[in-house]
C-alpha cells in the first residue's frame, strides 16, 4: 500500500470514530514516507480527539515545518493552543491560516472565538460576521455570533442568530441552551424553562439514571430521588424545592455532593440526605435533577420559593471565639471571596483579579475575614493588610455556614458562598460581571432568589475597578451606620 492509501484509510477510520485504528494507519503512512505532511496533520487530529494534546501539537508543528503554506495545519494547531488557553499564539495561527485560505468560514469563526477571549471585541464580531458572509448557512458561526451578542447585551440580534443556528441544525443543543438562558436572563421564564431543561438534559455531561425522569406527574404514593447536577451553588439554590416535592411524594430522597451533606441534612431534617458517589440503593419511581425543579413548578419571579436556612449552626460559637480574640468584637466583620473555582467554564468572567479586589481592604473599621478557598487563597500574600484567614480550618459547607453566622456582611463574586450566605438570610453583596449568569437577571440590584442579597453589576464589560469602587463607597457608608 502507498502512503496515500494509508492516509485515506486513516481518514475513514477517524470519521467512523475509531481514533486508535486511525492513528495506526497514519503511522503506517509515515513509516513509508517520513516527510508526508498530510499524514502528520491527520495524525494530529486523531491524537487531539483523544485529548493527547502535546503529541497533537507536535504533529501539527511538523506538518507546518514540511508545508508552511498549509492553512489547515495552522488552524488545527490554533485549536490545540486554545485548549492551553494560549490565546495570543492561537490568534497568530488563525491569522496565518486566514492569510493562506481567506475563503474558509470555519477559520474566521475560530479566530473570532480567540479574539473574544482576548477581549478584542470589535475584531471578534467582525470575524464572526465574515464567517457568516462566507457561508450564510454555517450554524456554528451563527451560534458563536449569537453568544457573543448575548455577552455584549445585544439581545435582539442574539436571539435572531441563535434561532438561525437552530433552524440550520435543529439538534444543536448548545444553541438551544444559549437561547434558553437568554430568555431566562431577561426574565422570560415561560419561554426559557422548557428549552433550558430540554437542552441541558441532552448535554453529554448530564447524569442519566436508569430511573424515569420526573416531569411533574402525580407522585402520590411514589418514591422520588432528587439529585445534584452541577456546582455547589446550584444545589444550594434549588434544594429549596425539596420540601414541596416531599409534600407530593410518599418518599423523597435528596442526593447531594459530600461537602454539602451536613449543611443540607440540617436544613432538611425530615428528608433522607445522601452523599455517595453513586446513586443511593433502593427502588425509585422517579428521579429529577434539582435544576429541573423550577421547570417542573413553572417558576416565575413572583413564585420563587423562599430559601431554606441551613438550620442550627451548632459550631458557630467556636468561630465566634476565634474571631473575638482577633477583633475584640469591636469591628464590623466582613467575609470576602474574590474568585470562583478555576475550572468553572465561566471563571475568567466572574472572578476578580486580586490586585483590583484588594483595594477594598483600605476601608477602616473592618475586620476582614477571607472565605476564599482553593489556589486563589494564596493571593493573600499580595497584601500587607491583616486579613483573618481561617480557610484552612474549613472542611465543608457547614463549617462555612458557622463562620458566616458570625459575620456582619459577605462580599463575594458569583460563587457557592453567595448562595449559602443568601440562603442563610445574611446581608450579602454579590459582584457580577457585565454578562451575568441567567439567575441574576438584568439591571436590578436585588434578586427574587435571595431577599438579603444586593447585586453590584459591571457597567462595562471587564471593568471590575469601577465595581470595586462602588462597593468601597457602599461599605464605608455601611460601617458608619
Amino acid at each position: 500500500m502507498t502512503p496515500k492509501m494509508y492516509l485515506d484509510m486513516g481518514i475513514n477510520l477517524l470519521m467512523e470514530g475509531d481514533a486508535e485504528q486511525a492513528i495506526t494507519a497514519f503511522c503506517a503512512a509515515l513509516q513509508l514516507d517520513r516527510s508526508y505532511a498530510p499524514a502528520y496533520n491527520n495524525l494530529g487530529l486523531a491524537l487531539k480527539s483523544m485529548n493527547r494534546l502535546q503529541e497533537a501539537e507536535a504533529c501539527f508543528c511538523r506538518a507546518i515545518e514540511l508545508n508552511p503554506n498549509d492553512a489547515y495545519s495552522y488552524n488545527n494547531l490554533g485549536l490545540v493552543l486554545m485548549e492551553y488557553c494560549d490565546w495570543q499564539k492561537a490568534e497568530d495561527c488563525f491569522r496565518r491560516a486566514v492569510a493562506l485560505e481567506p475563503g474558509q468560514p470555519a477559520i474566521f469563526s475560530n479566530l473570532g472565538t480567540v479574539l473574544e477571549e482576548e477581549c478584542k471585541l470589535v475584531e471578534a464580531e467582525a470575524a464572526y460576521r465574515q464567517a457568516i458572509q462566507l457561508n450564510p448557512d454555517y450554524p456554528e458561526a451563527h451560534y458563536n455570533l449569537g453568544t457573543f451578542l448575548k455577552a455584549t447585551q445585544n439581545f435582539e440580534e442574539a436571539e435572531e442568530r441563535l434561532g438561525r443556528a437552530l433552524l440550520l441544525r435543529p439538534d444543536y443543543f448548545e444553541a438551544n441552551y444559549s437561547l434558553a438562558t437568554l430568555y431566562l436572563l431577561q426574565g422570560k421564564f415561560e419561554k426559557g424553562w422548557g428549552k433550558y431543561d430540554e437542552s441541558r438534559r441532552k448535554s453529554v455531561s448530564y447524569r442519566r439514571l436508569a430511573i424515569p425522569h420526573w416531569h411533574g406527574e402525580d407522585v402520590s404514593g411514589c418514591s422520588i430521588l432528587l439529585c445534584w447536577e452541577y456546582g455547589f451553588g446550584d444545589t444550594i439554590q434549588f434544594a429549596r424545592y425539596a420540601p414541596t416535592v416531599a409534600k407530593l411524594a410518599a418518599k423523597t430522597t435528596l442526593w447531594v455532593q459530600k461537602p454539602l451533606k451536613r449543611l443540607l441534612a440540617a436544613a432538611y431534617p425530615d428528608l433522607p440526605v445522601y452523599a455517595g458517589d453513586c446513586p443511593p440503593r433502593g427502588q425509585y419511581d422517579y428521579a429529577c435533577s434539582l435544576i429541573s425543579l423550577p421547570v417542573v413548578f413553572n417558576t416565575c419571579t413572583k413564585t420563587v420559593p423562599r430559601p431554606v436556612p441551613c438550620g442550627a449552626v451548632s459550631g458557630s460559637a467556636v468561630w465566634r471565639e476565634a474571631l473575638t480574640k482577633i477583633d475584640k468584637a469591636k469591628e464590623y466583620r466582613v467575609g470576602v471571596v474574590w474568585a470562583g473555582h478555576p475550572k468553572h467554564n465561566n471563571d475568567a468572567n466572574r472572578s476578580i483579579p486580586f490586585h483590583v479586589f484588594r483595594s477594598l481592604f483600605h476601608v477602616a473599621g473592618v475586620c476582614w475575614v477571607s472565605l476564599q478557598v482553593g489556589e486563589r487563597a494564596a493571593d493573600l500574600a499580595e497584601t500587607a493588610v491583616n486579613i483573618v484567614d481561617l480557610s484552612g480550618k474549613i472542611t465543608d459547607f457547614m463549617d462555612t455556614a458557622e463562620l458566616l453566622d458570625n459575620l456582619d456582611l459577605v462580599i463575594t463574586v458569583d460563587t457557592a458562598v453567595a448562595h449559602l450566605a443568601g440562603s442563610m438570610g445574611k446581608k450579602t453583596w454579590v459582584l457580577l460581571p457585565f454578562n451575568p449568569d441567567w439567575r441574576w437577571l438584568l439591571e436590578r440590584e436585588d434578586t427574587p432568589w435571595y431577599p438579603t442579597v444586593r447585586l453590584f453589576r459591571q457597567h462595562k464589560l471587564g471593568d471590575w475597578q469601577e465595581v470595586v469602587e462602588r462597593v468601597k463607597i457602599a461599605l464605608q457608608n455601611e460601617v458608619r451606620k
